[in-house]
């Protein structure tokens, strides 16, 4: 048995060995860094709290996601239950194994939040032990191996010091924008051609069964190519036609992140599911999940902003409105009750010189 293998054995004995005192605690740690959890920082920084910060995690995520796919569907490395029968994970995953996809997504997500406030040393080592805790858990309930965390980790990091480069780049250059959702389209339409026209591996087992199926692998690939070309175009979009503002009031940027969290978890727990579950063709369903990931991005970053910021607009229209007509009707009474004193003022006066 090879080494990597052998670790996640003797991993899977202290597990059992205690109990499994620590298995739902680590479970949680590989949680929070995947699934709807992805792009929920990214979100809450984008709509409220530091905009600029916000863009930069999302471009990573989209980047480091894709990097990661484009390497999962190359080597197409089986998982390591697969490899060895031996192996008991606590939960399945879908997808390769090689690289990990929530050591790029932690690495990506926490390193851009350490790459811009890095001036707050505990944060930082904060947000450093989260990664190594997401890759170690991923590890402990036996779903990647040593290098697969220590691979996707490098993926993230190096999409972080590489994007703060560019995207500084662009703020320099606004004129280059445009080059984001152009890569972004290139990118994505190579990336589809070549996993839909590539060969992968087809292994059996002793009774004929195919171990894994290609079909069923390639449909991560096709929902993160969709959220990176998403997270691309309405990037651009948004900068150059919507550009809403963070500098508003505490109760708004609070409604702003109740409502769009609220968006995103309808979209990626409930509509999304029962969409592409409802379709059993996995080619068909791959596609799907392609569009759905596309929107979701385009909604999320383009969409949402859009639509508060009019409501917001609106809404302080009305607000100033109405304050308007209230110092006007205040001024219209000032005015009446002056005259009215200045008439009580003269009659008095006549009454006085009259007797």
């Amino acid at each position: 048995m090879a080494f990597d293998l052998r670790y996640l054995l003797a991993l899977q004995h202290f597990r059992e060995a205690i109990g499994g005192a620590f298995n739902d605690l680590f479970v949680f740690l590989s949680d929070i860094s995947y699934g709807v959890f992805i792009f929920m920082i990214a979100c809450v920084l984008f709509w409220a709290a530091d905009k600029r910060t916000g863009r930069a995690m999302f471009l990573n995520l989209g980047i480091s996601r894709f990097l990661m796919q484009f390497l999962k569907l190359t080597f197409c490395v089986y998982r390591p239950w697969v490899r060895s029968a031996e192996i008991k994970p606590l939960e399945t995953a879908s997808g390769y194994s090689f690289p990990s996809g929530h050591a790029v997504t932690s690495s990506t997500n926490y390193g851009t939040l350490i790459s811009r406030y890095r001036k707050h040393m505990a944060f930082c080592v904060l947000m450093a032990v989260l990664i190594v805790l997401t890759m170690f858990s991923r590890n402990y309930i036996g779903v990647h191996t040593p290098q697969d965390v220590l691979v996707g980790a490098l993926i993230g990091i190096a999409v972080v010091i590489g994007g703060s480069f560019a995207w500084r780049a662009l703020e320099d250059h606004p004129k280059w924008d445009w080059l984001v959702p152009a890569l972004g389209v290139l990118l994505s339409a190579a990336f589809l051609i070549y996993i839909n026209f590539k060969t992968y591996p087809m292994d059996y087992d002793e009774a004929g069964k195919l171990l894994v199926d290609p079909q069923k692998m390639r449909k991560d690939g096709f929902k993160d190519v969709g959220r990176f070309l998403g997270i691309t175009v309405a990037w651009f979009l948004e900068k150059k036609f919507v550009d809403f503002s963070t500098d508003v009031p505490v109760g708004t940027k609070v409604t702003r992140c109740v409502f769009g969290i609220f968006i995103l978890l309808l979209y990626e727990q409930v509509l999304m599911p029962a969409v592409t579950g409802a379709i059993t063709d996995v080619v068909a369903n791959s596609w799907v999940s392609f569009e759905f990931t596309f929107l979701e991005l385009l909604l999320l970053i383009l969409l949402y902003p859009a639509a508060f910021q009019a409501w917001e607009r609106h809404f302080a229209k009305r607000k100033q409105a109405a304050e308007a007509a209230e110092t006007a009707e205040t001024v219209e009474t000032t005015e009446e009750t002056e005259t009215k004193e200045t008439v009580e003022t003269a009659e008095a006066t006549e009454t006085t010189e009259a007797e």
